[in-house]
């Protein structure tokens, strides 16, 4: 055999033996997570806990008996006004009375003021060279709530989530009914639903506080 076609020969049958440099396998695609819808929206939204999901719906609307949905509340009347009840009569008898708790701001932790009946000394800290504080609070009813404050000028605001609970009235405490307490601002609460109570900015470091179901 010739050298150049024995050459060739051998350097085929090598490339032979050694084989094909393996094919680049196929990317997979990453599934990309589904993104989950609210079932109650848009006239609510949905709570998903251990003991089961549930629609949150808006004024004038019903979670329906069949499934996660809110249907129209055909008894529902528009609200015209809030009532401000004995206006702060019995939220002041707490003020000297008791019982009474103290509670103080924390980064670490969102210290509970939920406790129907009660004077809360509530303790900010400071911040920014103002005093703010975040608590939570548990609704254990649904209806008016009304939180009465020792100090008029400190901002307060509820929260579910980042949602905003917008207030329904605010007004004075008469100053015949008592000095403990000043100020009220009513707020309609629903049932299990977690809020967040945050007060300041404000350049006053306590304040007094009670909050109460308006039965």
């Amino acid at each position: 055999m010739r050298p150049l076609l024995r050459f060739l020969v051998l350097a085929t049958a090598a490339a032979l033996a050694c084989g094909r440099p393996p094919e680049p396998e196929p990317e997979t695609p990453v599934e990309q997570p589904r993104q989950q819808t609210d079932p109650c929206a848009p006239r609510g939204h949905i709570h998903r806990e251990p003991t089961g999901d549930w629609c949150h719906c808006d004024r004038g609307y019903l979670a329906s008996e069949q499934g996660l949905s809110c249907q129209q509340d055909p008894n529902y009347v528009p609200r015209t006004g809030f009532d401000f009840g004995d206006n702060g009569k019995h939220a002041c008898w707490h003020v000297p009375n008791g019982p009474f708790g103290t509670v103080t701001a924390s980064l670490e932790r969102q210290p509970r003021v939920d406790t129907f009946h009660t004077y809360y000394t509530v303790k900010l800290r400071p911040e920014g060279g103002q005093y703010v504080g975040t608590f939570s609070f548990k609704g254990f009813a649904t209806g008016d709530f009304i939180a009465y404050l020792s100090d008029a000028s400190v901002p307060l605001s509820f929260r579910e989530g980042e949602r905003l609970v917008e207030p329904l009235a605010a007004a004075p405490i008469p100053s015949d009914v008592c000095s403990g307490l000043v100020h009220m601002v009513g707020y309609e609460l629903t049932n299990q639903v977690q809020y967040t109570v945050t007060f300041g900015p404000t350049s006053v470091p306590e304040l007094g506080l009670v909050i109460e179901h308006l039965e």
